[in-house]
């Protein structure tokens, strides 16, 4: 067995040493014990290799086995294995492995400090140029300059000029009018005609509802959330009219233009506060406050209604029953009219009749 000049300092070490002089030949316990002449940073030096820094190499090589994670917290023992062993004599045999590095003289040799050749800028403190004197202007500069000042900006000059922002309302057509013809009202429950109705909206749909008694819905104008709306017939406007008036309100009727899709507030409606009577500001014309349906016909200018038109079921029931009563048409000829019927079904002729209007004429 070689003896080695390798001193431990505990029971992991003494393994490892003694694992040695049993297998390492006697050029590598030349090395062990004398060490190795090498040469770093110009400088002839000694690497000397021991246990201890063995140790620290046998724990590199053992974390280069393992996880990031595994590293963490961990403290590499030496195991007796032939693994460690064979780091053992690959550590003390590889000359490019430095251990302790020693001066001819025996110091430990340390590493020259790194020298900072760059040198710093030194720094310059800025001062701002003098300001220059201003020329003497004369009596022609000023007037050119009060000229150029009112010149109009060419248009290929790069100027910005910022315009001012229009707000544009949103919502449909419709709408959009229906808002300026209120905007001209502001103070009257504006009825907007769409067809056969009178339509309010937003706040004026709110009033008549509550006044009314009517639905409050909702109608899409092309704004993000529905219009509230409410509606009445056209044909019964008047009434509705008459009760909002004697509530205290004022009422504008907007109908569309013959011929064209153009609307415009032909009358506007309000109770005159001395009479106590309902007034058509346009016409001047005094509208009673309670209209039955025959005033409310007299007032609109209708006629009439027509009285009930015969229709072929009833003319088959009296055929049916024998009876000889005359029609509401005196030329009427039951007799003559008998035997026309009796070229058709008679089941049938009635539910046609029925369902589709009295439509049918019988010559």
């Amino acid at each position: 067995m070689i003896e080695l000049n390798l001193s431990t300092s505990n029971h992991e070490q003494e393994k490892i040493k003694a694992y040695l002089q049993n297998n390492v030949s006697d050029v590598l316990a030349e090395k062990i014990n004398n060490g190795v002449q090498i040469v770093k940073d110009g400088k002839k030096l000694l690497n000397k290799k021991d246990l201890t820094t063995f140790m620290a190499y046998a724990e590199e090589q053992v974390l280069n086995l393992i996880t990031e994670n595994e590293r963490k917290g961990r403290q590499v023992r030496c195991i007796d294995d032939d693994t460690v062993y064979a780091w053992a004599i690959h550590y003390f045999e590889e000359n490019s492995i430095e251990g302790k590095l020693y001066n001819a003289d025996g110091t430990e040799y340390a590493p020259p400090k790194p020298v900072n050749t760059t040198k710093p800028t030194p720094t310059v403190p800025y001062t701002p140029p003098a300001p220059k004197p201003k020329p003497q202007l004369s009596i022609f500069d000023m007037v050119n300059d009060s000229t150029e000042s009112t010149k109009p900006v060419s248009p290929s000059a790069n100027v910005i000029v910022e315009q001012p922002k229009i707000e544009q309302k949103q919502g449909s057509p419709m709408y959009l009018h229906y808002l300026s013809v209120k905007e001209q009202y502001n103070d009257c429950i504006v009825f907007y005609r769409l067809g056969d109705f009178y339509e309010m909206f937003g706040d004026d749909a709110k009033i008549s509802a509550d006044v009314l008694n009517l639905t409050l819905t909702g109608r899409d104008c092309g704004l993000n959330e529905r219009v509230p709306m409410t509606g009445v017939p056209f044909h019964a406007a008047e009434s509705y009219i008459t009760k909002l008036v004697s509530a205290g309100y004022k009422v504008a009727v907007c109908e569309p233009l013959e011929g064209t899709n153009d609307r415009t507030v032909n009358r506007v409606i309000t109770k005159n506060s001395e009479s106590k009577q309902i007034i058509d500001v346009e016409t001047g014309e005094i509208i009673p406050e309670e209209l039955s349906v025959d005033e409310m016909q007299k007032f609109d200018g209708d006629i009439e209604e027509p009285e009930e038109i015969p229709t072929i079921s009833k003319i088959l029931e009296g055929v049916d029953m024998g009876d000889d009563q005359d029609t509401p048409d005196d030329d009427f000829d039951l007799e003559q009219e008998r035997e026309r019927l009796k070229a058709f079904d008679k089941n049938a002729i009635i539910i046609l009749s029925d369902l589709l209007g009295n439509i049918f004429t019988l010559e």
